[in-house]
């Protein structure tokens, strides 16, 4: 391993100091995202004043990631380095490692938001999205994570699932940028604040929509609905865990096999950009229907091409879950 970080190291110094080498234009402050939810705030608050890029391809899951001596020069080259946070990103930890800290700006999007709990720990704690009374645990940002296969994470990595904590990252984006790129700190506050109105809208939206829904159980492939099932008092029950390419168990399947056929569930969501295996045996065994609810961890290339984004993908959402 030691041997491997000096190897990635001397790749990332080549490629800095080497003629030829790609270096990004000095008109525009450069932006390295992780994924979509990240991407996404950076491409919103930045606007045309920077150059935001996407490090994970369309259709890598940010969970099992592993990074490579490319990913460390291209984060190296940038201006700012964004991610998730450190339970969404296992691979960042490594990533930082080498490289210069100095030379590249980092930000945690995560950072100094409460957390609901993990997977450690699935019954729902009470959520004030004021956020002034909180948690009794604390996001750890400096805790540590064994980067085996089977991640545990201490706290649910997916805020963005509720507009009321993705404003709350928008606003250390924009705080990020106004410290990397002082001149155009009009732009960020004007962008940032557009995007704050917006979602405070479709958090009303949601509010609205859901309030009158009669069952609110609802049943997911992928356990990352979480924020949205606490903001507007749903009930998540998982076939499968945080980590989106987690597999159960034969018990586990028989047991919410049962839950559906007990609980008489009529509906399974699942993410059709990642694989419903999972979620096919259990509606095969329940006869429950399955049925499109995106985590947003994934947008395709045609699909942004399309206009899709965000606002439309979670109004899809909103209108699933009310069908």
């Amino acid at each position: 391993m030691k041997l491997f970080k000096k190897f990635i190291l001397f790749v990332v110094a080549f490629a800095l100091i080497v003629p030829g080498v790609s270096v990004h234009a000095q008109d525009k402050k450069t932006v390295m995202t992780t994924f979509y939810p990240v991407y996404y705030l950076a491409s919103r608050i930045g606007g045309e004043a920077v150059n935001v890029e996407m490090l994970l391809e369309s259709g890598q899951d940010a969970h099992s990631y592993e990074s490579t001596a490319k990913d460390a020069v291209a984060v190296q080259e940038a201006d700012l380095f964004i991610y998730q946070d450190d339970e969404m990103e296992f691979f960042v930890s490594d990533l930082l490692s080498i490289v210069d800290q100095e030379a590249t700006q980092v930000l945690e999007s995560t950072e100094g938001i409460e957390l609901l709990s993990g997977d450690h720990n699935h019954e729902e704690e009470e959520h004030d999205h004021e956020h002034e009374e909180g948690h009794e645990e604390e996001h750890d940002h400096e805790h540590d994570h064994e980067h085996e296969e089977g991640h545990s994470h201490e706290f649910d990595p997916h805020t963005w699932l509720d507009p009321n904590f993705y404003s709350q990252q928008a606003e250390n984006v924009k705080n990020a940028l106004i410290e990397l790129d002082p001149a155009n700190e009009a732009t960020y506050t004007e962008n940032a604040a557009k995007l704050s109105e917006e979602l405070t809208a479709l958090n009303e939206e949601f509010n609205v929509g859901l309030a009158d829904l009669e069952n609110r159980t609802i049943v997911v492939q992928h356990e990352a609905f979480g924020y949205l099932a606490h903001a507007y008092d749903l009930e998540q029950l998982a076939i499968s865990g945080l980590a989106n390419n987690a597999e159960p168990s034969a018990k586990q399947l028989a047991e919410m096999t049962n839950v559906v056929n007990e609980r008489n569930i009529q509906v399974i969501y699942v993410d059709p950009t990642t694989s419903t295996t999972i979620s096919e045996t259990v509606s095969q065994a329940t006869g429950a229907e399955l049925r499109p609810l995106r985590t947003l961890e994934f947008i395709t290339e045609e699909e942004i091409e399309q206009g899709e984004d965000y606002f439309s993908i979670m109004r899809e959402n909103l209108a699933q879950l009310t069908k």
